[in-house]
Parts: structure tokens; sequence; C-alpha cells
């Protein structure tokens, strides 16, 4: 077996079957090499994420429903990232409310600077976030009411819910867990616990909302709209994150102290969270 056919075993079985021979014949007239390997092996994954396209015979209404549930997957995955990109940005907030990161800020104006970049990068990705999300949302909604599936309606209630919970918690660490009550042992133990429970807890809301949206009809148009915002977001959270990679070089020039301490993520290091 030549190192072609070898690496054709990658490809889907429905592609091989239509592509394979005339694809061998052009591999054949050069010599093989790595670059041409890796494009080979980056053909197979686009062909494994786009299977409407692998066959010439597929039926163009079905090729724009696989064209139309892939992006759907795409947005939903988007989606779930910027809400983990949000909260650890809402974590790095509480974190940079403490009284010596502003004694900082207005000392280092790399610091003062790259943190607000990074507020405006926040705010910008969650606008787009909720831009696209909100119409998804009135659809999976006029869809749950139009087929009478009063279970995507219970769905919808896990969100509430969850944030009703973050709520508690939060609560239980500004009256229960308290520094000058509890040993710093046990309080980091503690708060770590409810950390995890809240990251279940999240997880478990945004597994209820995209399987709503995968199981409802939504209009290729908001789908197409989420796409066209979603690059809005990724480029906000890229900026985000380059802003806060300088704010931390920032705070390890003009505070190493700090940079170096624990008034991190539940008590963790400043450098790691």
């Amino acid at each position: 077996m030549t190192i072609y056919k070898l690496l054709l075993l990658f490809y889907p079985r429905v592609w091989r079957a239509r592509y394979e021979e005339e694809f061998l014949v052009t591999l054949a007239s050069r010599p093989f090499s790595f670059v041409e390997g890796m494009d080979v092996l980056r053909g197979a994954l686009d062909a494994h994420l786009h299977p409407c396209l692998g066959t010439a015979t597929t039926p163009f209404a079905e090729k724009m429903r696989q064209m139309c549930s892939t992006l759907r997957c795409s947005l939903l995955t988007i989606f779930c990232a910027a809400v983990g990109f949000l909260l650890a940005g809402l974590s790095f907030q509480k974190m940079t409310d403490d009284a010596p990161f502003h004694e900082v800020a207005q000392t280092s104006g790399v610091v003062s600077l790259s943190f607000h970049l990074g507020v405006i990068g926040a705010v910008v990705a969650l606008l787009a976030v909720l831009a696209g999300s909100l119409p998804i949302a009135v659809a999976v909604i006029r869809f749950a009411h139009e087929q009478k599936r009063r279970s995507f309606f219970l769905l919808f209630a896990v969100p509430i819910l969850v944030y009703a919970f973050l709520l508690g918690v939060s609560f239980f660490l500004k009256t229960m867990a308290h520094p000058d009550l509890w040993p710093a042992r046990q309080l980091f133990l503690t708060r770590s616990l409810l950390f995890g429970i809240v990251i279940v807890a999240i997880v478990a809301s945004l597994s209820t909302a995209c399987y709503a949206v995968a199981r409802s009809e939504i209009p290729e148009k908001f789908l197409y709209f989420a796409l066209f915002v979603s690059f809005l977001a990724t480029i906000s959270m890229a900026l985000v994150e380059v802003s806060i990679l300088i704010w931390g070089l920032g705070l390890h020039d003009g505070a190493p102290q700090i940079f170096s301490g624990n008034n991190g993520l539940v008590g963790s290091s400043t450098a790691g969270t």
C-alpha cells in the first residue's frame, strides 16, 4: 500500500468511492512531500466537516440542509466558547477590584490602558453574542409554541435556575466563607468545591440551550446573521486576550510582588489566573 492510499483511509467512505481513483492518479504524477501529505490530511478533515460536498449525487436540498446543520453546530460552539470566555472575564474583573491592582493601574500607564482595552473588547464581544443569539432564541421559542413542545420551555427554565443557584453561591461566599472565620486551607478547599459546582451548573445550562437550538427549525437568515456577528465576537475576544497578556506583563514589571502573589481565583496564583 502506497503512502497516498494510506492517507486516503482518513477520508469518508462516500468521498473515496467518488474521488479516490482520480485523486490517486493526480498524486502519482509527482513525488511525495511532507507538505503535500499535510495538505492531504487537511483535505480529509475538511471532507469530514463538510460531508454534503463529498458526492455529486446528493440532492441540492439535502446539501443545503447539511450545510445549515454544520453552520448551526459551529455557531453553538462559538456561543459556548464566548460564554466561557465571559465567565473568565468576570473572574478577572473581580480579581482586579482589589485595592493593590487599582494602585498599580494609577502608576502604570500600560496596565491601565491594557485593562480598559480589555473591558471594551469584552463589552463588544458580549453585545455581539447577544445580537446573534437573541433572534435564534426567539425562533426556538416560536418553534416550541407552534409544535407544542412543552419540554422546550422546561429547558429554558434551567438557565434561570442556574442563575438563582449562582446568586446563592455568591451569598454563601460573602457570609459563611469569611477569611476571618475559616482557616486558609479550609477556605480554599470550600471555594474550590463551590467553583467546581458552579462550572457543572453552567455546563448543564449551556447543554440544555444547545439541545433546544439543535432540535428546532431556525430560519437561515438568523443563522447567517449570527455567523456575521460571530466574526466580530471572535475579533473582540482576540483583542481581550492580547490586552490581558500585556496587562500581565505590565503587572510583572510594575508590581512583581502582586504578580507572584495569591490574589487570583479562589485564592490561587495571580499569574495562573
